[in-house]
């Protein structure tokens, strides 16, 4: 059976902030941050390909290793504005980039293959964007007036 892929961005595990200013359900920091292992691991097993589009942790390197060390499946991240802290711990990655082009199995596609563009940030045109190539993005936390 082959691994499943996921996709996700900002998860801000450490920073206390985030919880008011995205309007996350969580009554303290360290609240937020079990649920957020918990339900990624929930989804996510250890065989699993996870494309992390930035902003993983705002939390001190230490705090952000036991964190990272917990989570399962083969994260490939693609950095954001607050990579500082993961990034000390860069073996528990795939791969680390700015911004990466991916080609996976979609049988809808009549070439067989659905192209992503990821990045951390939205932009208004890509490669691609105008023959049906995805792109994936974080940082808006809902704001994006696209």
């Amino acid at each position: 059976m082959k691994p499943n892929i996921f996709f996700t961005a900002d998860h801000h595990f450490g920073h206390e902030n985030i919880i008011k200013f995205s309007e996350r359900p969580f009554e303290s920091l360290e609240h937020m941050n079990e649920e957020l292992i918990k339900r990624w691991n929930e989804k996510v097993g250890p065989g699993d390909t996870v494309y992390h589009l930035g902003d993983l942790s705002l939390g001190k390197p230490d705090f952000t290793k036991e964190i990272l060390d917990r989570l399962n499946g083969n994260i490939h991240l693609i950095k954001g504005n607050h990579e500082g802290a993961a990034l000390t711990y860069p073996k528990r990655f795939a791969s680390i980039r700015d911004y990466h082009e991916l080609k996976i199995d979609e049988p809808d596609n009549k070439n067989g293959k659905q192209k992503i563009i990821l990045f951390h940030y939205a932009m208004r045109t890509w490669n691609g964007s105008h023959r049906g190539i995805w792109q994936l993005y974080g940082h808006s936390h809902g704001t994006f007036a696209g």
